[in-house]
């Protein structure tokens, strides 16, 4: 066996690459039986997943000047075909805050099989660094962050499919990044120590981030993995980007200080910010003219929505469906609408709202593509992603009013526009430009910091045969749109992966953690980007769970988006959700110097009564808890010498030196 080793750590590979050992000085860390340590899948255009196996192969290992070389001539499918295709797999030792090895590899494929997707790291465990594995935590990247606890039992019971996949193999939870996933990292807690697994690609290609486990009725596995998505066809050679693997002393943070480490010495600078942003208390959003064509609102009617949102402390009103083909129709022509006011109307709504005191965003998609427009039928076939059989994506909302047919069958149906070309680059700058020309403090695009991370296959488009490498022209859009805000404007987005950051002002949340959800564990992402200015989401009436949501974005500092009957009513007419959200924003105004000119950290673990959840913020030497009784009966306890009482379901601040 051949070894390299990082701390606590040493990864053996057999002389000819099938046999793979992980090991921890001091630890019971040791992997499954025949385990693996990369898979691959092979596609002839008929069968699509032939699965490879790292440990039924037969290749040639080298160690020299500390980087082991794993090379193999050709893959054997599990099915007995042969693919006349080279796999070169480099592991090295590296430092990035924390010590850890480094994993890269590169395919040359001379067949008619097409090489798909790679598996690479690919972590098999039998047991981890606590031999009792129901102490495990994992943490995983769903949104802004996950925690799985015993790891070992509950992914089987929460994602087996009971039919679509081959659970009878493997029980995968796998997140997209971009995408479902806001970073490109995760990890195990286990025995004191944090085995982290991370993508350091400031290149952005699709890929999936995942955890498995064994069978039903089976010895217990733990599989950690990284999905790159090369597509690689006869005559192809592509480069697999850089993962990252290390184990420490320590918990989930350090995974934290790994990625968020990389991240800043390659790509993230934070955003200048106006401070107008910054004292976002929330935003009511409105849709003026909706799906089906129903006028809920007119430009003359949206100050008097701002003044509702005021009276309870929101500055700020979010804009849908104010152009003329109404809210998810007609993408992406914007044009005012005469039915609404007209663009004059429109312009005199934006200026009352402001000289109120006041901000308004103005909403465009920022991918969507309507199907029935002539845009579509003219330009738009051309611009949209492509699937793997050469279809366009497609999407659909189906929003009804009081009828039963839209409901049931639905109405619209949407493409996806690929970033990566000048058509689309060029798009989402001109509506940048059309809704600051109307005087709004932000140009708002929906769903483009995240959604849809699909592999594109039109290889008409700048990403070409590489349909995994498409969003790195969504961050380009972002730089483009930076470029062109005006200086106090800003800029926002629906969603959010990492990567694009740097270019926006504010995040419209809609990943786990913005909104609330069993287990969702924000701190993940807050805690490695705490520069970042969100909201919550679903806050749509005094539905039951709105206290919780509502407490989660307290203590987490999310700004409110507000959205009465999903944009169909202003605050003033649901008066029990606006005086929650009064008392909420009159509490954070109390500790403002904290919530909107503080920072958001996560240094301290008080000893806090089961149940309440704090989150943690700073201000020059100050510090503040954020203390939040997510349970239905009363707590009191200490924290900081002082002694809080907090009903069920309700919030309070600790301030200390």
């Amino acid at each position: 066996m051949l070894s390299i080793r990082s701390g606590k750590l040493c990864f053996s590979v057999s002389e000819d690459g099938s046999r793979v050992e992980w090991a921890a000085d001091g630890l019971p860390l040791r992997q499954s039986e025949n385990a693996d340590f990369w898979r691959a899948y092979g596609d002839d255009g008929y069968e699509k997943e032939m699965t490879v196996r790292s440990s039924r192969q037969s290749g040639r290992a080298t160690l020299a000047d500390g980087i082991l070389r794993v090379e193999y001539d050709r893959l054997v499918a599990d099915n007995g075909r042969i693919f006349d295709t080279t796999l070169v797999i480099f592991v090295s030792t590296e430092v990035n805050t924390y010590e850890g090895f480094s994993f890269e590899a590169t395919v040359s494929n001379r067949c008619d099989v097409r090489l798909n997707e790679l598996q690479l790291p690919f972590v098999d465990l039998d047991t981890a660094c606590d031999e009792n594995r129901a102490n495990d935590v994992f943490y995983h990247i769903d949104g802004l962050g996950r925690t799985i606890a015993n790891p070992w039992e509950q992914v089987r019971r929460s994602n087996h499919t009971e039919y679509i996949a081959s659970d009878n193999h493997v029980v995968w939870n796998a997140m997209r990044y971009p995408g479902d996933a806001a970073m490109g990292w995760f990890g195990l807690q286990t025995g004191g120590h944090f085995l982290y697994m991370g993508r350091h690609d400031p290149k952005l290609k699709i890929c999936v981030l995942s955890v498995g486990v064994s069978p039903r009725d089976h010895d217990p596995r733990l599989l950690i993995a990284i999905s790159h998505i090369p597509c690689a066809k006869k005559g192809e050679t592509v480069e697999i980007t850089r993962c990252f693997v290390s184990l420490n002393e320590g918990d989930w943070r350090t995974g934290s200080d790994i990625y968020g480490g990389y991240a800043r010495a390659n790509w993230y600078t934070p955003p200048v910010i106006p401070d107008w942003v910054k004292n976002i208390t929330g935003w009511q959003r409105v849709i003026l003219r909706h799906q089906f064509g129903e006028v809920l609102f007119t430009y003359d009617d949206l100050p008097g929505i701002y003044e509702e949102g005021a009276k309870y402390g929101l500055n700020m009103v979010m804009v849908f469906g104010w152009w003329k083909g109404r809210f998810d129709n007609g993408y992406p022509i914007y044009e005012p609408d005469d039915a609404l006011g007209g663009a004059e109307k429109l312009r005199e709504a934006v200026a009352k709202i402001q000289a109120m005191g006041g901000y308004v965003a103005l909403y465009t998609n920022g991918q969507l593509i309507d199907v029935a427009t002539d845009y579509y039928k003219e330009i738009g076939h051309k611009v949209c992603r492509i699937d793997i059989d050469g279809n366009d994506y497609r999407d659909h909302y189906r929003f009804g009013n009081d009828g039963l047919m839209l409901r049931a069958f639905g109405y619209k149906s949407f493409v996806t526009a690929c970033p990566a070309n000048e058509e689309w680059q060029n798009r989402v700058v001109m509506h940048e430009k059309i809704k600051f020309d109307f005087g709004a403090d932000s140009a708002f695009f929906d769903q483009i910091g995240a959604a849809a991370p699909l592999p594109c296959f039109n290889e008409d488009h700048f990403h070409g045969p590489r349909p995994d490498a498409c969003e790195i022209w969504r961050v380009e859009a972002f730089k483009k749109l930076h470029a062109n805000c005006p200086e106090g404007k800003a800029v926002g987005t629906e969603m959010v992966n990492d990567m694009v950051l740097p270019y926006v002002q504010y995040i419209h949340g809609c990943q786990l953690g913005p909104i609330f959800g069993p287990n969702c564990f924000p701190e993940m992402f807050m805690r490695t980007f705490p520069e970042t200015v969100q909201t919550d989401r679903f806050v749509h009436d005094n539905k039951a769970g709105t206290d919780r949501q509502l407490g989660n974005a307290f203590i987490h500092g999310y700004r409110h988006d507000v959205s009465p009957w999903r944009g169909r009513a202003h605050i003033g007419q649901i008066p029990e959700l606006a005086e929650k959200i009064g008392k909420i924003l009159a509490l954070k105004k109390k500790y403002r110097k904290f919530f909107y000119e503080g920072r958001y950290v996560r240094e301290e673990d008080p000893a806090l009564p089961a149940g309440v959840k704090y989150g943690e913020f700073v201000n020059g030497k100050e510090r503040m808890y954020a203390l939040w009784n997510d349970s239905e009966e009363t707590k009191t306890f200490i924290v900081k010498d002082q002694e809080i009482t907090l009903n069920a379901q309700e919030v309070t601040c600790v301030c200390f030196a």
